[in-house]
């Protein structure tokens, strides 16, 4: 499992200030170039992205929602295995895909727009 470093967090630090503004202003990012972004800084693929990011938001909470956003949305046919742990923790749902699931997703980032320009 790849983790975020301290020299990865430095080496990224300016990407992530980047989208997290971008997602605090406009309430989305694209995660392709958020991505391709975090593979060419780091010169890792997707696989290696997944473990940095859920890292990302134990080490950094300034970036929990930069991180969920892209867990959340990355993938248009939804999340990918590897986050839906991280994403019913986060949403306080008992587990992906639980009835309450989806109304505490719509409750986290109705939450998170609410308080965004408070947060930047």
């Amino acid at each position: 499992m790849y983790r975020l470093t301290d020299h990865r967090f430095q080496q990224a630090e300016g990407i992530l200030e980047e989208y997290r503004a971008l997602l605090h202003t406009n309430f989305e990012y694209s995660t392709g170039q958020f991505e391709n972004k975090l593979k060419e800084c780091w010169n890792v693929g997707y696989q290696e992205i997944k473990d940095i990011l859920i890292d990302l938001i134990k080490r950094y909470p300034r970036f929990r929602y930069l991180a969920l956003y892209y867990m959340q949305y990355q993938n248009a046919a939804g999340p990918v295995s590897e986050f839906k742990i991280t994403l019913a923790e986060q949403y306080g749902a008992d587990y992906y895909g639980s009835d309450e699931y989806e109304a505490k997703k719509k409750e986290f980032w109705d939450k998170f727009k609410k308080n965004a320009s408070e947060n930047l």
